[in-house]
């Protein structure tokens, strides 16, 4: 198999000092991956370039300011970057990849303000001010893609030294976190496989994605109806063929987590299922 092209700190600063000088108006852009961590001084080379813009409007000033230098679309994707959800993925011919993102990262994971806060800014080229997103941050996204080479950048940013509960208090508060806390943990769970690295975080996340998990099942048992016990003991026994005892247990999880709430009708308890999202342990 023919290994794609790499490029060097020299070459990614001419890029984005070129596309700088041909935008319209100054606008910022966050780097996510390999280019921040070459920029870093934690790569030699990278060979794609994944930016994050902060609005609909900066993703398509920057790229058309791509196309402009020659850029062209990708159309044919493998799945994994299909999955990435971005705004536009450009190449040039010497198949330099720019992988644009308008605020969220495969479809959902999205730039907070607790990760600009934590971002720094890198340079300035021209109109394009470029913040290097903080190890933590990269971290998280790097553990939420399918992409292979991604697994042993996460193992060089470990190296680095990361502050696990800032990963961990990201992807917890994201929206849809137990999706991302699956994701996130199972790749934490390939690390240590692959590397022997340990995550203090990787207990946590896992559970976050049970509960998300549980949560799921439940409502479409219960949905937006009060139902007793029984009922909900002979759903679960018919679509899942788990015992009433389990189901006794996850509801009282469920109870405890604020996920499910009870009341009193006709001297019965019934149970419901509550609308807020689930609230971190």
């Amino acid at each position: 198999m023919t290994q794609p092209p790499m490029f060097t700190e020299a070459d990614l600063t001419k890029a984005l000092t070129d596309v700088g000088a041909r935008l319209a108006q100054n606008i910022t852009a966050y780097l996510i991956g390999g280019c921040a961590m070459t920029f870093m001084g934690r790569k030699v080379a990278t060979k794609d370039i994944d930016i994050v813009l902060s609005s609909t409007g900066d993703a398509r000033q920057f790229t058309g300011a791509m196309h402009s230098l020659g850029f062209s679309d990708v159309h044919q994707l493998t799945s994994p970057y299909t999955r990435l959800g971005a705004f536009a993925i450009v190449e040039d011919a010497r198949k330099m990849r720019f992988d644009i993102f308008d605020r969220q990262v495969y479809r959902a994971l999205e730039l907070s303000k607790g990760m600009q806060s934590r971002a720094r800014l890198y340079k300035r080229f021209g109109s394009l001010d470029v913040y290097l997103m903080s190890p933590e941050d990269i971290f998280l996204f790097k553990g939420i893609t399918e992409r292979e080479a991604d697994l042993d950048d996460m193992r060089v940013l470990v190296e680095v030294g990361l502050n696990w509960r800032i990963i961990e208090g990201e992807c917890l508060t994201q929206q849809q976190s137990g999706r991302w806390a699956y994701l996130l943990g199972t790749k934490l769970m390939d690390l240590r496989a692959k590397f022997g690295i340990e995550s203090p975080i990787t207990k946590t996340l896992m559970d976050r994605a049970d509960l998300d998990l549980l949560t799921y099942v439940f409502r479409e048992i219960i949905g937006d109806e009060e139902r007793v016990f029984k009922e909900i003991a002979e759903m679960i026994r018919e679509k899942y063929r788990y015992s009433a005892s389990w189901t006794r247990q996850q509801l009282r999880i469920l109870v405890q987590k604020g996920i499910v709430g009870t009341n009193k009708k006709d001297r019965r308890v019934v149970y419901f299922m509550k609308k807020f999202r689930i609230r971190q342990a």
